[in-house]
């Protein structure tokens, strides 16, 4: 009979933490020997990592200074086609450049995003690339001291990081344009409620019906997991909230695609008794019936520019152009 082998436990920077009775922040600090941490708090991280037998491997080998060429890739949600036409993007960009990629999967989850930058750095990695949806803004200007950090897919009000993002209140606005063609036009929005990084849109949205002569529609913006389960179960609520509703914008093209089936569950049709719009453009929404409408981003050049902008070493603020692209559905 063969049995499972007993897991071991790894010993994280967060066990190491607390048997010091400090923050992670300072174990990571401490571990990298920075200038601002106390001598006596020092050794007692010291002291604790070595009671637990934490290894932090290449960072107790002088990460700080012997950079490997391996990039970090963090995405939220691997199975989004959304971030294999960007990671595509950031592999053959990297490889061009001589460096592999490492790919982390987080769920938005800030300490997932966390860990993953702390294996980066264990890993001395040259840089981390990531889609940081839950990590709070501050948590990333602080890493961003001791490692190469480009933000993906979010705006920084600091410079102590590049970022790469796309033109979002342009994209919006021509989004909100087409939908408001109709003479009676409603509108609302599918949000997402996943990090704390993801209100550009939904600014962008405000403003744009604002611009429109709509007044305040922030009543109906409706939030839900960006996926299709998740656009579906938003747009049943903000139909049956707002059942005058005939334009829908949605967060992504998978709350888009929701969006649709929950129009034709009330047995309604797409655009005739509402118009969707999505944002991404993936390849799967040209050919569903009726294709989505959406705003394009082009995600292999959005790949290309987080990694050139980590290989330039610089703290820009990079916003890519993106279209509009009229299918089926508005």
């Amino acid at each position: 009979m063969t049995g499972r082998l007993p897991r071991i436990k790894r010993v994280t920077i967060e066990d190491v933490a607390r048997e010091a009775g400090v923050g992670r922040q300072t174990v990571s600090r401490a571990l990298r020997d920075l200038p601002e941490i106390a001598a006596d708090t020092r050794e007692r991280v010291l002291a604790a990592a070595a009671r637990l037998g934490y290894r932090p491997s290449a960072l107790a080998r002088g990460m700080r200074t012997q950079r490997s060429d391996v990039i970090a890739l963090v995405v939220s949600d691997i199975a989004n086609p959304f971030y294999p036409a960007v990671a595509r993007g950031v592999y053959d960009a990297a490889e061009a450049a001589g460096c592999s990629v490492v790919l982390y999967n987080t769920d938005a989850d800030p300490d997932r995003e966390r860990d993953a930058i702390e294996d980066a750095l264990a890993r001395s990695a040259r840089g981390v690339i990531g889609f940081f949806y839950g990590t709070p803004e501050d948590v990333l200007a602080d890493y961003a001291q001791s490692v190469p950090l480009v933000v993906a897919d979010r705006v920084l009000t600091t410079e102590a990081a590049a970022s790469v993002s796309n033109d979002f209140a342009t994209g919006t606005a021509a989004a909100v344009e087409l939908l408001a063609r109709r003479p009676d036009a409603c509108l609302g929005m599918l949000d997402s409620s996943v990090g704390v990084a993801v209100d550009e849109r939904r600014l962008a949205f405000l403003a744009a019906c604002a611009a429109h002569g709509f007044g305040d529609v922030s009543a109906r913006i409706v939030q839900g997991p960006p996926s299709i389960a998740g656009g579906t179960e938003a747009a049943r609520r903000l139909i049956e909230q707002w059942p005058q509703v005939n334009g829908i914008f949605a967060f992504n093209d998978l709350m888009g695609v929701g969006a649709v089936q929950a129009v034709v569950a009330r047995g309604g049709t797409v655009p005739g008794d509402c118009a969707v719009v999505g944002f991404d453009d993936l390849e799967m929404s040209a050919y569903l019936n009726p294709p989505l409408s959406t705003v394009r981003i082009d995600k292999y050049e959005h790949g290309q520019a987080l990694v050139k902008a980590l290989l330039a070493d610089t703290a820009d603020r990079i916003s890519l152009p993106v279209s509009l692209i009229t299918r089926g559905t508005a």
